[in-house]
């Protein structure tokens, strides 16, 4: 059920026509006035059950472009795409053929230089046909984007796509938020931000929050044996600049932070041990870079405050030592990687502009380091997961490692040898 035709040359869009306007087209069309359709077949005007003005086929047209008709909730979609699109100032254009009638995109939307084709998509669709629609669009040197029904939610993944909401009459559309997935808006409203690219690739945190693993060990040193406190950066609670809260979460696999020669504790260092030497936990370690006769190998490890010693990664991760997660609520200045910045999102700018597109890789040690490690945009705040870091005289937290928020990855019991060898074989695979 096509929504556009040509009377006499006159290209007529019929959602956007009045009712003294739809009369006249009718009296025209029946005086014998050629109506023809984008598809290049001769059409006859209706209105469907729903009120819709709309073209359709003589019975015994054969055409290849509208195989089936469309359905109502197609044809509606149409219109109301078009309908956003030059409400937000852009020029719209429903059923634009190609020159020669190879395709037809269901709107056409057009400013200055900029030219999107917006597909629309109720039925069951595969992969396969997404990306061959998608890649003939490309090859006219069109940018598409697909409106697409719960039904096709994984198949259209393979494209740029959101989903379409809602019920007749109050479309709605789920663009991607930084930290919640997705956020239900009105579609009119979206088709808007889409057309006038507030979907941002990356996100511009600043940090507001962090969690800081802690153990108390033994130093293992005989003449020492004093109580210490280990500790390592995990997670970041961040607010973007648009004004998104939630966290970055780092998830590292066993053996992905084991003999660094660099890491990102060093670049906190000083913010942190000051902070811990105010709690109830006993001196913090030290960082400093030692070789290591059991490892093989020179590396930055945290060291005792008391004798200097080195207190070996292996040690710390492996052998019965349990490590406990506190917040530490404050602005840390942080470099972030590149990857861990790449969250889509719609960006509104609340006064303080948009986020950055233009990220940059850091030099040097930036979250998350190590070798292996999955990164998770997440709504949750660490301010309503994690106890705050004891102070002087308080009860400190028993709950071992607090995975209440996060899948830990298990840990290993590794040798030093073994572990370098892991080490070794992961560098390997990354590196080769």
């Amino acid at each position: 059920m096509p929504l556009a035709a040509y009377l006499s040359d006159e290209r007529i869009e019929a959602p956007f026509l009045n009712d003294e306007e739809w009369a006249d087209l009718r009296r025209r069309w029946k005086t014998g006035e050629p109506l023809i359709m984008a598809c290049g077949q001769p059409g006859k005007p209706r209105i469907s059950r729903r009120g819709l003005k709309h073209f359709y086929h003589h019975a015994d047209a054969h055409c290849t472009l509208h195989p089936g008709g469309e359905s109502a909730d197609h044809l509606e979609m149409k219109s109301l795409v078009a309908a956003a699109a030059r409400e937000a100032g852009w020029e719209a254009v429903i059923e634009f053929p190609a020159p020669d009638r190879s395709w037809i995109a269901d709107v056409m939307v057009t400013r200055d230089d900029n030219r999107y084709a917006v597909e629309i998509q109720f039925s069951r669709q595969d992969a396969d046909e997404f990306r061959r629609r998608q890649k003939r669009y490309e090859g006219e040197g069109v940018q598409c984007f697909w409106l697409v029904a719960e039904v096709n939610r994984e198949a259209a993944s393979v494209v740029p796509s959101v989903m379409i909401g809602g019920a007749s009459g109050a479309r709605t559309l789920s663009l991607p938020a930084a930290f919640a997935g997705s956020e239900s808006l009105d579609a009119a409203e979206a088709i808007a931000h889409l057309l006038n690219r507030r979907v941002k690739s990356f996100v511009e945190p600043v940090v507001r929050a962090y969690a800081l693993d802690t153990a108390m060990v033994k130093c293992w040193r005989e003449g020492c044996n004093r109580w210490i406190t280990a500790w390592r950066l995990d997670d970041l609670q961040v607010e973007t600049r648009c004004g998104q809260k939630g966290t970055l979460l780092a998830k590292h696999y066993y053996g992905s932070r084991f003999f660094l020669a660099d890491r990102i504790e060093r670049i906190i260092v000083d913010r942190v041990l000051p902070v811990l030497k105010k709690s109830d936990l006993p001196a913090p370690m030290f960082l400093a870079t030692r070789f290591s006769k059991t490892a093989g190998c020179s590396y930055l490890g945290l060291c005792c405050p008391f004798c200097n010693g080195l207190q070996g990664d292996v040690p710390l991760r492996d052998q019965g030592v349990t490590w406990r997660s506190y917040l530490i609520e404050d602005w840390l200045p942080l470099p972030i990687k590149r990857r861990a910045l790449a969250v889509q999102h719609l960006c509104l700018d609340i006064g303080r502009g948009h986020c950055s597109q233009e990220p940059s890789e850091p030099e040097g040690p930036a979250f998350p380091d190590g070798r292996l490690v999955d990164l998770e945009a997440s709504p949750l705040l660490l301010t309503q997961e994690l106890p705050l870091l004891p102070k002087r005289g308080q009860p400190k937290d028993t709950d071992p490692y607090v995975d209440r928020y996060k899948h830990r990855y298990e840990q290993g019991r590794y040798t030093n040898a073994d572990a370098l060898e892991f080490v070794q074989k992961i560098d390997s695979a990354t590196t080769g």
